[in-house]
């Protein structure tokens, strides 16, 4: 019983601390959805995008002038 009244007390005292972290990890998981929110509309966007410039990009070439090491 000494054990269940000492665990309870610890808990009354720790109180505002647990609130603080709770609260804190509230505002974390908040902000967590938003950008995974924002990154799955940035991948759409880039999916359209990339339908659109597919075309482009097939038919652009860069030549990359190469030269060869000499020791």
């Amino acid at each position: 019983m000494k054990l269940i009244s000492n665990i309870i007390k610890s808990l009354i005292n720790h109180s505002p601390y647990l609130l603080l972290i709770a609260t804190y990890f509230f505002f974390v998981n908040l902000e967590a959805v938003k950008d995974t929110d924002s990154i799955g509309n940035i991948k759409k966007e880039a999916i359209q995008s990339d339908e659109q410039t597919n075309i482009n990009i097939r038919s652009l070439r860069i030549k990359i002038p190469v030269i060869p090491y000499n020791e």
